[in-house]
């Protein structure tokens, strides 16, 4: 079983349509698909998959000790089911350690070929943790400033806690403040030198850094694109990520700005359901290529 996870930071870039879209695109190809709303806050997948009133959803699982195969709904899609957001949380706050533990947990143990968390915005620790969980990383992003912003300050905050991860499992934390607070006198500007200075000290370290390192790999899908020139936009952001924090990052592909989506949820409709356009149905076809393809190459060279 592969764990994706869609994120990127900013709200509103259509990690949730991005996420349905994927998960269609594998039901399609006979893959057995579980969609995870985990934007705790926020969860509104239930209605790009047409379940208007879920019969049971995450407040169950967190709530009341079910377990997330009991919450699991059915969709109209052969292949493609969901685990439904709590709809009636207020908590903004995120998920609590235990919470989060029996959270990845269960979802390890999920009976699909691919489940795939849709995350909320931002960098609460639960997001940063969940995606860094998954095999296989998407981040979504729009063309325009303030969504590539979020976008970098994403990756940041996601190598910081990768990276105090690593410490606090070796029980490194304490030492690895001491050394960022005397960065000027060791001559340390960045992450990267940060985790290389401690890992000259400590071997085991530096191991299980590069390890962990080694998952880090970000594909990188462009929405709500309305001229061909903004894909540049994703090439810069792929470049600015590679060069600044050493993460490599795949471009997977892009999906224009589309009426007809739109159109289909103004009528109370499920795009996944309805069928989006043939160009949206294009778009992410090319967008699963490109995912399945990089990794195909990254396996062939290891």
């Amino acid at each position: 079983m592969l764990i994706w996870a869609v994120g990127g930071g900013k709200g509103g870039t259509g990690k949730s349509l991005v996420t349905s879209g994927l998960g269609l695109k594998l039901a399609e190809r006979g893959q057995r698909v579980i969609l995870v709303d985990a934007d705790f806050g926020g969860a509104n997948q239930h209605t790009y998959c047409g379940l208007r009133h879920p019969a049971a959803n995450l407040g169950r699982f967190f709530d009341y000790k079910a377990s997330l195969d009991e919450i699991i709904q059915e969709t109209r899609v052969p292949g493609l089911r969901l685990v439904p957001g709590n709809l009636n949380s207020a908590n903004t706050d995120g998920l609590n350690s235990a919470q989060k533990q029996k959270f990845f947990r269960h979802l390890r143990a999920l009976d699909a070929d691919h489940v795939i968390l849709d995350l909320g915005a931002g960098t609460q620790y639960d997001t940063l943790d969940s995606y860094l969980l998954a095999q296989v990383k998407v981040a979504v992003i729009t063309p325009e400033p303030l969504a590539l912003e979020n976008f970098y300050l994403f990756v940041k905050n996601l190598q910081f806690r990768q990276l105090s991860g690593v410490l606090a499992h070796l029980k490194l934390r304490d030492r690895a403040r001491e050394v960022w607070k005397a960065r000027a006198a060791h001559g340390i500007a960045t992450v990267q030198d940060l985790a290389a200075f401690v890992g000259a000290e400590h071997p085991e370290f530096a191991d299980l850094y590069a390890q962990a390192r080694g998952n880090l790999r970000i594909h990188l899908v462009l929405n709500e694109v309305r001229e061909f020139k903004q894909v540049e936009m994703a090439s810069a952001a792929r470049s600015a990520v590679q060069k600044f924090f050493g993460i490599p990052v795949d471009f997977a592909g892009f999906v224009h700005h589309d009426k007809e989506l739109w159109h289909l949820f103004g009528q109370g409709a499920s795009p996944v359901l309805k069928g989006a356009s043939f160009a949206m149905n294009h778009d992410m076809e090319s967008v699963l290529e490109g995912i399945l393809k990089a990794r195909s190459q990254r396996s062939g060279e290891a």
